[in-house]
């Protein structure tokens, strides 16, 4: 008989080869009617960023220059360059100085924003999708100034501290005793930057998923650089971190891992569950460590029921907690257990959670819509990405 218990204590809400043709650029004359190449659309996470005229993203490339694509072939293929017919077009949205064109080597013609060339991503199947987002570290959804429109951070799992803010490669940001938050003011410099890199920002608004945007600012740096705030308090990741759930930087004194809230992150050891940003699913729920949970189909959350054993189990372990275990990041009145094997199987709005035996580290999804049945589960409990 299987029986729902709730034992949890709730730590607060919170929310991973090219050729290069000689091109011709041409302004977008300021007068002209047409079809509408470029347009602005708000992204969540990502604020306002330029699509194409049916709402698809636009990316830009690292690896070109201005004026300049050095994506062809295969690159090209995944990276459909966004390319307009002729001269004769509009722009919504996006400052009409900024958009340009030129002619590519199989003669079509591209469009430019600030210089940079344009693409689509092949596996963006719907408006607004931004599954392209990062990918290589070297392309980005072009903001509508031009610029390449990046998350400051986004939310990660460190064993023992529980949820934590990363950079996008999955590193722990920091902050600083010596610093201040009022005024906010970085105090590290010199040799102290080589060591504790400072949160740099592109744009004028940063961007974080899973925190509160009130908690997040920026403040310029003595080289002219925009460095991240949280809560006042200015970013940094440490040089010795080298991976993501990686904390090195705590073992220092006045340094602290900075919790989600912007506050300092502290050793609490009875955590078993919390939330973290993966990949482009957004926040989900994981385990202490981090790692991925999914839901089930074939389960039922009235009354929370499991039907996966045997070889499924050894596939989808299940996600066991002890008594009195803690939550973060999840609303804990969401959060129960079911009796399974003389052991308490986590349960998130009734529905049992596991683990996949294909994810390795933390911000692993590979079990996403594995048989159409299996999903990463939301904080709320919903499935993701669906």
């Amino acid at each position: 008989m299987i029986r729902r218990s709730v034992a949890v204590v709730a730590l607060g809400l919170i929310s991973l080869t090219a050729c290069t043709g000689t091109p011709e650029s041409k302004p977008v004359a300021q007068q002209q009617d047409g079809v509408v190449a470029l347009k602005a659309t708000e992204i969540a996470d990502l604020g306002p960023v330029v699509t194409d005229d049916q709402g698809f993203t636009l990316y830009r490339f690292d690896g070109d220059r201005p004026g300049e694509s050095t994506c062809d072939g295969e690159c090209a293929a995944t990276w459909p360059p966004a390319t307009v017919p002729g001269e004769d077009f509009t722009v919504n949205g996006v400052d009409r100085s900024l958009v340009s064109t030129f002619v590519r080597k199989d003669g079509s013609r591209q469009l430019l924003v600030d210089g940079m060339p344009q693409y689509r991503f092949a596996k963006d199947t719907g408006p607004g999708e931004t599954k392209g987002q990062g990918l290589q570290g070297k392309w980005f959804a072009t903001g509508t100034d031009g610029t390449r429109t990046q998350l400051a951070a986004r939310t990660g799992v460190v064993a023992g501290l529980g949820a934590v803010l990363t950079n996008n490669a999955g590193l722990t940001l920091y902050r600083f005793d010596g610093d201040t938050a009022q005024p906010p003011t970085s105090f590290c410099d010199g040799k102290c930057a080589e060591s504790w890199p400072p949160v740099l920002v592109e744009g004028e608004t940063p961007r974080v998923k899973g925190v509160d945007s009130k908690l997040l600012g920026t403040i310029t740096r003595k080289d002219g650089k925009k460095q991240l705030t949280v809560a006042n308090w200015p970013q940094y990741t440490f040089k010795n971190d080298t991976k993501p759930g990686e904390a090195k930087g705590v073992a220092v004194e006045k340094w602290f891992a900075t919790a989600t809230d912007g506050k300092k992150a502290q050793q609490n050891k009875a955590i078993a569950l919390t939330s973290a940003t993966v990949g482009d699913l957004g926040v989900v729920a994981t385990d202490s460590d981090g790692m991925t949970l999914y839901r089930f189909d074939d389960d039922s959350a009235e009354p929370p029921t499991s039907t996966c054993s045997g070889k499924c189990a050894e596939q989808w372990p299940p996600a066991f907690v002890d008594e009195g275990f803690q939550v973060q990041g999840v609303d804990a009145s969401l959060v129960g257990t079911i009796e399974r094997d003389g052991k308490k199987q986590l349960t998130i709005a009734g529905w049992p959670q596991y683990l996949f035996a294909g994810d390795e580290v933390c911000g692993d999804a590979n079990g996403q819509g594995v048989g159409g049945k299996w999903w990463a589960t939301k904080a709320d409990g919903s499935r993701a990405g669906r």
